[in-house]
C-alpha cells in the first residue's frame, strides 16, 4: 500500500513524441544493473510498439562509475534494435534528467514523452519532467523488480520518500 502511493497514474498506450529512459547507478565495470536492464527492455518494447519517434537515454557518471549511465543505457537500447538513441550524459539527479532532456528535445519539437523508470520513482519523475516543460506519461513496468525483490524494496521506498521530502523542502525554501 505505501509503495503504491509513489506510483504515477497508469496511462493507456498511445504514440507520443519520445521515450525517455532514466538512469540509475551502474554495476561494477560500468555494466547495466537489473534495474537498468528492466528499463531497457521496457523502453525497447514501447519503442517497437510505436510509443515514440525519439528515444533518449539520460544519466551521468555517478558513484565512481567508469562511464555515464546514459552511455550504458544507449548501448543496451541499440542492442535491442533501437537506432539513433539520443544521449544525455550530464544529469546527476532526476531534476537534471528532466531539465537536460527537455533542452535536448526542444529543437525536435518533442514535448509529449513516455518516462521509463521503476514504479516507485514514477510519480516524482513525472512531476519534475512537467516542471521542465514536458508532458510526461509514466510507462508502468507491471512486473518490476521493485515488486519482486522484497529484500531491496524497503531501501528503495525509503530513498524515494526521502527524495520527496527533499523536493518539498526545496519548494518551501523558494
Amino acid at each position: 500500500m505505501i509503495a503504491r502511493l509513489l506510483e504515477a497514474p497508469r496511462h493507456e498506450f498511445e504514440p507520443l513524441d519520445a521515450i525517455v529512459v532514466l538512469g540509475s547507478p551502474l554495476a561494477r565495470g560500468g555494466r547495466l544493473t537489473d534495474i537498468l536492464e528492466e528499463r531497457v527492455a521496457a523502453a525497447a518494447a514501447l519503442y517497437h510498439a510505436g510509443g515514440g519517434r525519439h528515444v533518449v537515454a539520460t544519466g551521468g557518471v555517478t558513484h565512481g562509475a567508469p562511464r555515464a549511465e546514459a552511455d550504458a543505457l544507449a548501448e543496451g537500447l541499440v542492442a535491442a534494435g533501437i537506432p539513433d538513441v539520443l544521449v544525455e550524459r550530464d544529469a546527476l539527479t532526476t531534476a537534471e534528467n528532466a531539465q537536460l532532456t527537455a533542452r535536448l528535445l526542444e529543437p525536435l519539437g518533442a514535448r509529449r514523452v513516455w518516462l521509463v523508470t521503476q514504479p516507485f520513482h514514477g510519480r516524482r519523475a513525472a512531476l519534475l519532467f512537467r516542471r521542465a516543460g514536458l508532458e510526461p506519461r509514466v510507462h508502468h513496468i507491471a512486473d518490476s523488480v521493485q515488486y519482486r525483490d522484497r529484500r531491496r524494496a524497503m531501501r528503495w521506498l525509503v530513498r524515494e520518500y526521502a527524495s520527496w521530502a527533499l523536493l518539498a523542502a526545496r519548494s518551501i525554501g523558494r
